[in-house]
């Protein structure tokens, strides 16, 4: 309501007043559904899992926590997943594009801003030969009110079975 308001009193567009997913995140585990098998973590900012490495009691040597960290520009957003790579996305409309792990095939993503959601759409071959299966992926970031937990709503869609699973983030 106060957005129709503020959009109609100073004729702010609605894509300026979305959320700003913008800050370093870790996962947390305990309200994040396990992490699906491989065939679902081709493609995901949101990572294989999170949380601390390694044995041991206090004082321990522990691995330090994975953080994801979000950039969003008004026309662009560009995530670092949990195990360091990069994701560039631009609000345009046009795809992006990128190469499989084996390099012989290609994905085509989209994002954009649907009110107070970032939504990624990827398709991606998959299978034994290129272009044998197409997996389509679906991600929907929001963020609490607070804007200090942000959830990643995931459906991977392929031939045959759909998973939806979500990711939890606490702003670090």
């Amino acid at each position: 309501m106060t957005r129709q308001i503020l959009t109609a009193l100073f004729g702010l567009p609605l894509v300026a007043m979305a959320a700003d997913f913008s800050g370093s995140w870790t996962r947390d585990n305990t309200k994040s559904d396990p992490a699906p098998d491989a065939l679902w973590l081709t493609r995901a900012p949101q990572g294989r899992g999170g949380g601390r490495g390694g044995r041991g009691g206090p004082g321990a040597n522990m691995a330090p926590e994975p953080v994801m960290v979000v950039q969003q520009t008004s026309s662009s957003v560009q995530i670092t997943d949990l195990q360091g790579a990069v994701h560039k996305f631009t609000f345009d409309g046009k795809p992006t594009s990128s190469t499989t792990e084996t390099g012989m095939q290609t994905v085509a993503s989209t994002a954009s801003l649907e009110g107070d959601a970032l939504v990624v759409n990827t398709t991606r071959p998959y299978g034994g030969m290129p272009g044998n299966v197409t997996l389509k992926i679906k991600e929907v970031w929001s963020l609490s009110p607070d804007g200090k937990v942000l959830t990643v709503t995931t459906t991977r869609d392929a031939p045959a079975v759909e998973k939806t699973f979500k990711q939890v983030y606490n702003r670090k």
